[in-house]
């Protein structure tokens, strides 16, 4: 899949648009004026958890300067998301379900700087505030994953939709490919990598054997799918 092919991709849910590089700026506040707006940020969802506030801000303590500037940043990127949701939706804006998940997220990042995967940070930690669905598995997958994973699982078609096949493979790995496609009948092939590999671990996506005579057999071609445990993953992740 070619780059522009990755644009376009991730432009139908957004990312195209708002993944931006952080802006050189956040680096530049000084340290008490982190700490000021992390602890303004972050009041109004531990106020009610007294433990669950204090463990927060030693973690954001624990921080290089970098990090606190970017974990600021980001926090506030997401309360303002799941405030505009919120509002939309007729819901609150809450504690997160699960607080250890909510920190360990501010952590990681803390740490991104890629404009795509820090974005989907972002919003990976405002759907903790607003989303009874968001599981905390996800905040163990994200630190994992690349742009290549991202750009291939929004392009991804659910197994409803892919398209007449064979059923599934009786003996394989995952390395027994050498191309994948997203729709039985797709003349574009796209070599398989280590990234469709990872997702398949991640159990977000997985495969089935296209139909029969469509492909020569020596390729090794699979259909690539996206399962419904990738599609929670980027109802999570994205815009």
């Amino acid at each position: 899949m070619n780059e522009n092919k990755n644009n376009n991709n991730l432009d139908i849910i957004g990312f195209g648009k708002i993944a931006k590089a952080i802006p050189e700026q956040v680096y530049n506040r000084s340290a008490k004026t982190l700490l000021r707006t992390f602890e303004k940020l972050t009041a109004p969802i531990t106020e009610t958890t007294a433990g669950f506030g204090r463990y927060l801000r030693q973690k954001f303590d624990n921080m290089v300067e970098a990090e606190k500037a970017i974990a600021t940043y980001t926090v506030e990127k997401a309360i303002i998301k799941a405030e505009s949701k919120a509002e939309k939706t007729g819901r609150l804006v809450r504690p997160p379900l699960h607080p250890k998940s909510f920190v360990k997220a501010v952590e990681e990042s803390s740490k991104e700087t890629d404009p795509l995967l820090h974005e989907m940070w972002v919003n990976l930690l405002a759907s903790q505030l607003i989303d009874d669905q968001n599981h905390p598995h996800f905040v163990e997958i994200l630190p994992h994953f690349s742009p290549a994973e991202a750009h291939i699982l929004v392009s991804l078609f659910p197994i409803s939709e892919v398209g007449k096949n064979e059923g599934g493979y009786i003996f394989f790995t995952y390395d027994s490919f050498n191309y994948w496609i997203r729709k039985n009948g797709d003349s574009d092939l796209n070599k398989w990598t280590l990234s469709c590999g990872l997702l398949c671990e991640f159990h977000f996506a997985d495969i089935l054997a296209p139909e029969k005579d469509k492909y020569e057999k020596e390729k090794h071609v699979a259909i690539l799918y996206r399962t419904v445990s990738g599609q929670a993953f980027l109802d999570a992740v994205t815009p």
